[in-house]
């Protein structure tokens, strides 16, 4: 007769493979009390269990292989991450460690970066309670221009009930055609519709609360029933507090160190200047760039590290209550501002910051962006290795790359 019938295997394989139990005694007590209502077993059972169902327990990493990997992720995303999130980093990479492991690699590894967390203990967290039902209840939206002087934004879409950021984008200028494309749309086609979708009164967002609206007949519950809640509401800035807590870890570990290499470049170089249009586009341009990789690092480290009282958000999608969706009810982007600007709404086009030297000469412009990625590849490992000196704070690489952009625009001009 198979042992433990009412135990789920993957339950158990989890146990091993996140490094929650070392052992299988510890996994045993740890599955007895999950599980009060079951009957006590032996370790000698759980053994026999793990056997049928070809359950092997994990090698743990050594302290060496470990710190190597702590080294590697430290240069990717910088010295703002802790424990819990350097360990949602690492499970993005497939790297398992408890938070214990990790915490004293990154003693041996950044010492001066663990001294500065420790001293910024300030809790930041907004106390205003908060209740979502489940992943699906509430879609909170928000844009952060912390380095908007440089045309580069920030727009996030964030579940309410695991805190899973579902999309993060990065534009020039805010703009509802780019959010409703990249955030709002590219997030309801891979996981469903939203219950309601949360946001300021920012106008970057009409685009998307438009179509929300209109797909309102599609929020069928379970019992058959239509939803009664308001599909989207617009709040002010500190009651949106699910996506409000996160600009603090995305300006950490992406906003703040590209803002403070472009203040550095604008205060100390006497070739860059704020009143050449040409210059505020190579800044948006190479700034985006390196934006992009670091905001996608961020939110892999976040949605796989530990929250208490809450758990990994990654892991709440296997239970999510979205709405399907059948194929063609989502708007296109095009089909949906043809569908606002026929009910009397007014959009901007998608538009750079600042002047491209090249514009209209799609071509010329191919060609820099190819010379330009050339020459980073060459020398610093392309936009990631770019990406990570301007993390780990070694600001003059983006500082040269925005230079060197400049110099091969005008070279072609």
């Amino acid at each position: 007769m198979p042992a433990l019938q009412w135990l789920n295997p993957d339950f158990v394989k989890e146990l091993f493979e996140n490094q929650t139990c070392s052992s299988i005694e510890e996994a045993r007590v740890f599955i007895c009390e999950s599980y009060p209502e079951q009957k006590e077993f032996t370790a000698r059972t759980l053994q026999r269990f793990m056997k049928e169902h070809d359950i092997k327990m994990r090698k743990p990493l050594s302290n060496d292989e470990l710190e190597s990997e702590v080294r590697q992720a430290t240069e990717e995303v910088g010295g703002s991450l802790g424990r819990k999130t350097m360990q949602g980093y690492l499970r993005s990479k497939g790297v398992q460690a408890k938070q214990s492991r990790i915490s004293a690699a990154q003693a041996v590894v950044s010492p001066p970066y663990m001294e500065n967390r420790r001293r910024d203990t300030q809790n930041q967290l907004n106390p205003q309670p908060y209740r979502a039902l489940h992943f699906g209840y509430n879609l909170h939206m928000d844009q952060n221009e912390k380095c908007v002087e440089y045309g580069i934004v920030f727009v996030i879409a964030v579940d309410g009930k695991s805190s899973f950021i579902v999309r993060g984008s990065v534009m020039p200028r805010k703009n509802n055609i780019t959010i409703y494309k990249q955030v709002y749309a590219a997030a309801t086609r891979e996981f469903g519709l939203w219950d309601r979708v949360v946001a300021d009164g920012g106008r970057e967002f009409y685009l998307c609360e438009f179509v929300q609206q209109y797909l309102k007949g599609f929020r069928i519950k379970e019992d058959g029933h239509l939803s009664g809640r308001l599909s989207y509401v617009q709040t002010t800035s500190c009651k949106n507090n699910r996506v409000e807590r996160l600009w603090q870890e995305v300006n950490k570990a992406v906003g703040l160190p590209i803002k403070h290499a472009f203040l550095e470049l604008e205060h100390t170089s006497t070739t860059w200047s704020r009143q050449d249009q040409g210059h505020l586009f190579a800044t948006s341009f190479v700034g985006c760039c390196v934006a992009r990789v670091l905001l996608q690092r961020c939110i892999d480290g976040w949605n796989n590290h530990s929250i208490e009282d809450k758990g990994i958000p990654s892991q709440y999608i296997a239970s999510k209550k979205n709405y399907h969706l059948p194929a063609g009810a989502l708007p296109s982007a095009e089909a949906a501002v043809a569908l606002y600007q026929g009910e009397g709404g007014q959009l901007t086009e998608e538009w750079q910051y600042g002047v491209d030297p090249l514009n209209d000469q799609l071509e010329k412009q191919r060609e820099r962006e190819a010379k330009f990625m050339s020459a980073l590849n060459d020398s610093i490992g392309g936009i990631e290795g770019l990406a990570n000196h301007t993390v780990n704070h070694n600001y003059q690489p983006l500082q040269d790359a925005e230079l060197l952009f400049i110099e091969i625009g005008v070279s072609l001009s």
